[in-house]
């Protein structure tokens, strides 16, 4: 039985995108070229992964409460019959905005470990998870057995872009103890290049930059954020979709999933956002553009 403690608190992984540092001699050293730099990872990447496979009897043979230890080795001697990954992963294309606000596509890998039984939550979502850290050479730069409230906003977009492929658990079991027992939590991995990850910024001695990383994830369960409380769920104030939370309708500096105010109209968006309660943005000049993004309304 996999007993947890559930954490009302919400712990932040300090592994977001950063911007290019200063190395240690105080010398501004520019970025590599995006596209460059993509094409040597996605070479990384394939490579890696045919010529890998991981422990995916341990998961098939798991009790649905078991959490598996995410383990990968390299096809050859006796281990040459196995599976690899490349036949396992499924691709996505996640963007990266840069300065100059130009996207470029970059491909990551999704291995499903565990389908799960719940919902998947969005990028966006507050979600309460174990995981384990990996670079291509195998080395473990980071690990959490016992599960932690993650803000997906504030990880590597990589991690976040994972989640709407990773399902939940079923509702949990209160022990005795306090502590919580999950049954039928899903489990994925995300093999991304660095841009997906650090890219320049070395956060750490154990992972260097332009690292290619993976992670291995188990999900328990989340929660639907609505960071400013305006009754807009966070996810959908990404108004472009482009995965990036800056959207700033009344172009006040605060994005809107922090403008309690999205239209700066004096009216609390969710006090206009829904006030019939049928679901759906209300638009009472039926202009296109609902209430709470409208200052005209």
């Amino acid at each position: 039985m996999n007993k947890l403690t559930l954490f009302s608190g919400i712990f932040i992984i300090i592994i977001g995108l950063t911007s290019c540092e200063p190395d240690q001699r105080g010398i501004n050293v520019p970025a590599r070229d995006y596209l460059d730099q993509r094409a040597v990872d996605n070479d990384s990447l394939l490579t890696f992964l045919k010529n890998r496979f991981y422990n995916y009897e341990a998961y098939q043979t798991a009790a649905t409460n078991e959490l598996v230890t995410f383990t990968i080795d390299t096809i050859k001697g006796t281990n040459a019959n196995k599976i690899p990954l490349i036949d396992q992963v499924e691709e996505i294309i996640v963007q990266v905005k840069d300065s100059d606000d130009v996207y470029y596509d970059h491909t990551a890998y999704i291995l499903p470990l565990r389908e799960g039984v719940g919902t998947s939550p969005t990028a966006a979502d507050s979600i309460f998870v174990t995981y384990k850290g990996m670079l291509l050479n195998l080395k473990k730069f980071d690990e959490r057995t016992s599960p932690l409230w993650f803000e997906s906003l504030s990880v590597v977009r990589g991690f976040s872009a994972l989640m709407p492929y990773i399902k939940k658990a079923s509702a949990p079991t209160v022990n005795p103890d306090g502590t919580y027992s999950f049954d039928g939590f899903g489990s994925a991995a995300v093999f991304m290049p660095s841009a997906l990850g650090y890219y320049n910024s070395s956060q750490t001695a154990s992972i260097p930059q332009y690292s290619p990383l993976i992670f291995a994830v188990d999900l328990y369960t989340y929660n639907t954020t609505d960071h400013d409380g305006d009754s807009v769920p966070t996810y959908l104030e990404d108004l472009n979709r482009d995965g990036y939370f800056d959207d700033d309708t009344d172009s006040d500096g605060v994005p809107n999933y922090r403008d309690v105010d999205d239209d700066n109209d004096k009216v609390l968006t969710r006090n206009e956002y829904d006030k019939n309660n049928d679901g759906t943005p209300d638009d009472t000049d039926n202009d296109g553009t609902p209430d709470y993004l409208d200052k005209d309304n």
